[in-house]
């Protein structure tokens, strides 16, 4: 009986039940996935038996999150779209230069008239919901084609390929840090209402908010937790307050 105990114990230590903590969105361009998943996971694992995967695709992403006991970390547009289906809970928002809401812009070239194809990295019914909160304008006017990521849909503006880019204010501003030349003859010509940045969720079956909320919180306070979350295109994640999470219909 005592070697069979030795031996599950053996196994369990071995092949230990690792909390899954699942990234995906648009918002964000990285470039190099294996070396951000390398990075995290060695970070990580100095907190418990946690994995991190990071995915490109969104169907994959959406079936793996359905599978365990999982963190995910998305965007919120994406986030309201799943929380109740798959029963996550938000716990935490990023944070950059002291806000945690970004705005999403229509961007064109400048002079454009308000119509032609619109590219967007979003599912296509929350891009007609942000284009039929533009003033005297219709989805049907604005044709709708779906690209992996914010960054291609600027530029396929820049390069001629659609009239408008559906995307975030951050990402507008990333290409124009890292290429002006692509962006000078943009402009916006809508801004939404503010919307909240990246979140951090996990399964409403995990009980301990406490220590996940932690972790999270201070990883950009340690010099390897903030070069991760650098990597994630996020500066710091900070805890939801309860109008927050009343915004994104947690509380009722």
């Amino acid at each position: 009986m005592k070697i069979v105990f030795f031996i599950g114990l053996y196994f369990n230590i071995l092949f230990a039940d690792y909390t899954k903590i699942y990234f995906y969105t648009t918002d964000i361009n990285i470039n190099n996935f294996k070396s951000l998943k390398i990075s995290f996971n060695k970070y990580i694992n100095n907190y418990g038996d946690f994995e991190f995967q990071p995915f490109n695709n969104k169907d994959v992403f959406e079936q793996e999150i359905q599978k365990n006991e999982s963190i995910i970390i998305l965007s919120s547009w994406h986030y309201k779209k799943l929380s109740k289906k798959y029963n996550f809970e938000a716990l935490l928002v990023a944070q950059k230069k002291g806000s945690i809401t970004d705005t999403k812009v229509l961007v064109g070239k400048k002079n454009s008239s308000m119509q032609g194809l619109v590219t967007s990295a979003y599912d296509t019914s929350y891009t007609k919901e942000l284009l039929t909160s533009i003033p005297k304008t219709t989805p049907e006017e604005l044709p709708i084609l779906i690209v992996p990521k914010e960054i291609d849909a600027l530029m396929s503006v820049s390069f001629g390929m659609s009239s408008f880019a559906l995307v975030s204010k951050d990402s507008l501003s990333f290409l124009q840090s890292i290429n002006p030349s692509l962006t000078k003859n943009l402009k916006i010509y809508h801004e939404s209402q503010p919307k909240y940045r990246v979140l951090l969720a996990q399964n409403t079956i995990i009980k301990d908010n406490n220590h996940i909320i932690t972790i999270f919180n201070n990883m950009s306070s340690k010099p390897k937790g903030k070069n991760v979350l650098e990597m994630m295109g996020i500066e710091k994640l900070v805890v939801l307050s309860k109008q927050d999470k009343y915004n994104l219909g947690d509380v009722k």
